[in-house]
């Protein structure tokens, strides 16, 4: 798989979108290039790369406050869901990228469908998104 990948990067809290070229980030090595735009000023780039490797090791950023509130998830499922469908994803594969894998192996089976639903939800949510709701988002 050549080109352009993005890779997501989450824990319980962040979720970092890291754009990678080359190799098939699923299963090659890959490097992280730090692009550092105003040397020898490189403090906040090296804090956004401790921040980026923290998530990626699973350590909790920041203190207790902050954080996604439910309003922000939905926004951010919503644009994760409409990208990776238009990538033909499927939407068992994109609620794992969203919730995980041991909460999708667990309830996506469920009688009452509550993840297949979310995760449709959050795709149609995306594509009224794209398709001009965001200006009620700048409001």
């Amino acid at each position: 798989m050549d080109g352009a990948q993005h890779l997501l990067l989450r824990d319980q809290r962040h979720v970092i979108q890291v754009l990678c070229r080359g190799a098939d980030l699923r299963t090659d090595p890959f490097s992280i290039e730090l692009v550092v735009d105003q040397f020898p000023e490189v403090e906040g780039r090296l804090r956004l790369f401790k921040a980026i490797a923290d998530v990626y090791r699973q350590r909790r950023i920041g203190g207790g406050a902050g954080g996604w509130t439910v309003e922000a998830m939905r926004h951010r499922d919503a644009l994760i869901a409409v990208d990776l469908r238009r990538r033909d994803w499927v939407f068992q594969d994109i609620a794992r990228l969203i919730h995980g894998d041991a909460f999708v192996d667990e309830e996506w089976t469920n009688p009452n469908a509550t993840l297949k639903n979310r995760t449709i939800g959050a795709y149609k949510r995306g594509r009224r998104y794209i398709n001009g709701d965001y200006r009620k988002l700048l409001t």
